[in-house]
């Protein structure tokens, strides 16, 4: 079925509501978005229910709705389209605007005015976003701590950037608002861990003085033979750390590895210490003083 829409979408298949209502009757619109056939992404902005959101689709409707013509795309939009890890609920699209710019945020869009430095801006099927750089330093700003933390741990990990990127970015800043926090969460990343229960986990330990376990160690038997691979290790206590989230950990085939692995870790003189993201997130001294008093009855 020929749609009356197709010869008015955009090359990314977005539908813009201006050029829609020159070539139709307001019904029209309003019943395809009712029937579900298209949907509303931003605030004039629609797209076809069969072509995917990809975030680059997402990010230039945030863009085009905006009303500014030099917007990017930033903080977790400009995330989501590096495929940084942010949180998806209640997803809010944002852009970097001039002062002058401004607009008042709505439900579905919030606006940004730090200034926008050279090299901060890239473009990824078309559309402007800011950096990978500026952009774990904007989350740094706008998230919540562990969310933050985990943002930088995972790009980082993936060497999408360096520690020093994002601290050039910080230091052009000069000192303005949610700088010293930016700094801090840079501080507190280690771009190793692989989830962010891993990094709740660090900055648990971290905030309480405990020393941290060298991450993602691999265990190995006298003959080489690879035993594990821990979430963490403190080689002289020979304490491991088990981190397990509920998706990797509730599958079949990761039951019998977690299975087999912590049987052979006490044959190596090896104590498991499992942690949930109930026991990190809602026990954390709990948590805490489960590992120092391991570490101090392993060391006596």
């Amino acid at each position: 079925m020929h749609e009356w829409w197709v010869p008015l979408l955009e090359p990314d298949g977005l539908l813009l509501r201006d050029q829609a209502l020159i070539a139709v009757d307001p019904d029209d619109l309003l019943t395809a978005l009712r029937s579900g056939r298209l949907r509303r992404v931003q605030r004039g902005i629609y797209l076809p229910r069969r072509i995917e959101a990809t975030p680059s689709v997402l990010a230039r409707a945030a863009l085009l709705s905006s009303g500014v013509a030099d917007a990017v795309p930033s903080h977790a939009t400009a995330a989501r389209v590096h495929q940084i890890a942010v949180p998806e609920e209640h997803r809010v699209e944002h852009v970097t605007v001039t002062r002058k710019q401004r607009r008042r945020n709505r439900r579905d869009l919030h606006f940004h005015t730090r200034s926008i430095g050279c090299g901060e801006v890239e473009r990824h099927d078309g559309v402007p976003v800011t950096s990978v750089a500026r952009t774990l330093a904007d989350l740094a700003t706008s998230l919540e701590r562990l969310r933050a933390v985990w943002a930088m741990d995972d790009a980082l990990r993936r060497r999408l950037c360096v520690k020093a990127d994002v601290l050039a970015v910080i230091k052009r800043w000069r000192g303005g608002v949610g700088c010293v926090s930016a700094q801090e969460r840079l501080d507190e990343a280690d771009g190793v861990a692989e989830s962010i229960l891993e990094t709740a986990g660090r900055l648990v330990l971290r905030d309480r003085g405990v020393p941290l376990p060298i991450p993602q160690h691999e265990l190995r038997s006298p003959d080489g033979t690879l035993v594990a691979r821990l979430d963490g290790a403190y080689l002289r206590e020979k304490v491991a750390l088990e981190y397990d989230g509920a998706d990797p950990h509730g599958l079949p085939e990761a039951v019998f590895r977690d299975r087999w692995r912590q049987n052979g870790l006490p044959e190596l003189g090896w104590t498991v210490l499992r942690f949930t993201w109930w026991d990190v997130m809602r026990d954390p001294d709990g948590v805490a003083a489960i590992v120092q008093r391991t570490l101090l009855r392993r060391a006596a």
